[in-house]
């Protein structure tokens, strides 16, 4: 009986950092969007969600704003700019090891595409 009282609080630690380390979305993604171009974010997640920036057509990285990760679905909002309008983008979708899914589209429904992202190595 002591000795599960001992065991149990180390495995559920070691469960509740795995599933945080399984969950780690920083780092540098890319891949192709089916409109053309590339989507390029760089992501840095923590306790308080996830920040970083997504690069725009005009090769400038622009900020996110507020980011989420739950489970394997990701959300992001991106304040970015279309011909010096600001435009706020709304990427949603989901993680499966080192790819993402994603859905992105501007928040008037003006824009939208799908990409499928890879982490770097």
């Amino acid at each position: 009986m002591k000795l599960t009282r001992l065991i149990l609080p180390v495995v559920m630690a070691f469960c509740v950092t795995a599933a945080f380390a399984a969950t780690d979305v920083s780092g540098a993604w890319s891949g192709p969007m089916d409109g053309g171009g590339d989507a390029v974010f760089q992501l840095k997640s923590d306790s308080k969600g996830i920040s970083g920036t997504m690069k725009g057509a005009d090769g400038k990285d622009n900020p996110i704003s507020s980011g989420k990760f739950e489970g394997d679905k990701i959300s992001l909002t991106v304040d970015s700019e279309w011909q010096g309008a600001p435009v706020k983008l709304i990427v949603t979708g989901t993680v499966k090891g080192d790819e993402m899914q994603l859905h992105i589209a501007s928040d008037n429904g003006y824009w939208q595409t799908d990409a499928k992202v890879k982490k770097a190595k």
